[in-house]
């Protein structure tokens, strides 16, 4: 049984020691305790497979560029050289995905190697950085835009034993092919015998530099009538006389008159096609959406 002195000496002892704990405490509020998990390499945009980017018929000298990215929580201290490859297999598995889940599905096709160079090829993520590029040059010029073309690489390695992520380590790279006057627009298109107006908001498709291909009137746009229902627009080189060319078999013949306006990015058509055995001249007035609301 403790003295009534030793008891006050032990308290007096156990509050000392609670002080000094809290005082410890405050001041290693922060402990450090180095890095938390291990550095995870991994390729930017790999989480559905397919990345499609957009690229212009207007570059010649055109670059695909793929980021790779280290995960850590804390920067790395050394260059890190990090290799990739092309690999025909991801295309296979991006297309027997995709088949899964859609019966009508088009396979996908590799992009053409004579519009690049490129079999493997090394990324450096720098010092006290977190990503690094790799940069393939490619040619799209001329490129059939009712294709849909993939290159396919993955993740190989590096030269720092860093843990590769396998669920972000494959893309499908698919270039999609703009120039400065396609997209999506909106507008009327009137057959002058008729005195009904039509609202029609048809997508131009980029065919080269200076070329559009957009379906007649208000025809449908499958892809089935292709070679049928569509018409091309190529812009002069002054950005607004516009002349009108028939789509492979269809009927559409220039009229004359038609400009683009690159300020409201409109187009103003005139042109004519026959169904049946009637030739029909139509004015179209359409505008890229855009620019409706700027």
């Amino acid at each position: 049984m403790f003295t009534g002195k030793k008891s006050m000496l032990l308290m007096l002892i156990l509050g000392v020691a609670a002080g000094s704990l809290a005082s410890s405490c405050r001041k290693d509020a922060v402990v450090k305790f180095g890095e938390q998990y291990k550095k995870n390499i991994y390729i930017v945009h790999a989480e559905n497979i397919e990345y499609v980017k957009e690229h212009s018929f207007e570059k010649e000298n055109d670059t695909i560029t793929l980021s790779v990215y280290c995960a850590s929580s804390e920067p790395i201290s050394k260059n890190v050289s990090v290799l990739l490859k092309k690999d025909i297999q991801v295309l296979d598995s991006l297309n027997y995905l995709n088949s899964l889940s859609d019966a009508n599905y088009v396979a996908k096709s590799l992009l053409e190697d004579t519009r690049y160079n490129f079999e493997e090829g090394r990324a450096t993520i720098g010092s006290g950085r977190q990503y690094g590029l790799l940069k393939i040059p490619v040619n799209l010029i001329g490129i059939d835009v009712d294709k849909e073309y993939v290159l396919p690489i993955r993740l190989v390695g590096n030269d720092a034993g860093f843990d590769m992520n396998s669920k972000l380590s494959t893309i499908g790279y698919r270039p999609k092919m703009i120039n400065r006057f396609s997209g999506d627009f909106v507008g009327s298109s009137k057959i002058a015998s008729e005195k009904a107006t039509r609202s029609i908001s048809p997508l131009l498709q980029a065919i080269a530099k200076n070329t559009v291909r957009m379906p007649i009137h208000n025809f449908t746009d499958d892809k089935e009538f292709l070679a049928t229902n569509y018409m091309l627009l190529t812009i002069a080189e002054n950005g607004r006389s516009v002349s009108i060319l028939p789509y492979k078999n269809s009927s559409a013949v220039d009229e004359g008159g038609s400009f683009y306006d690159a300020e409201l990015k409109q187009f103003t058509l005139n042109y004519s096609f026959v169904e049946g055995a009637e030739k029909k001249s139509v004015q179209a007035v359409i505008k890229n959406i855009d620019a409706i609301d700027q």
